[in-house]
């Protein structure tokens, strides 16, 4: 039992890690949220300047 639960880990890792795609859909998610902060950022400045 318990080896099968440790094969079946090291396929689904080998699957996310084939080709390197885990690092692809980590720099999607990095790209994604630096431009949610720039955004919220731009927001935030455009507030203050209608609050003047």
């Amino acid at each position: 039992m318990f080896t099968l639960l440790q094969t079946q880990q090291a396929a689904t890792q080998s699957i996310m890690l084939q080709n390197g795609k885990i690092y692809l859909v980590m720099a999607v998610v990095c790209i994604v949220l630096i431009g949610l902060f720039t955004y919220v950022a731009s927001i935030d400045q455009k507030i203050k300047q209608l609050e003047k």
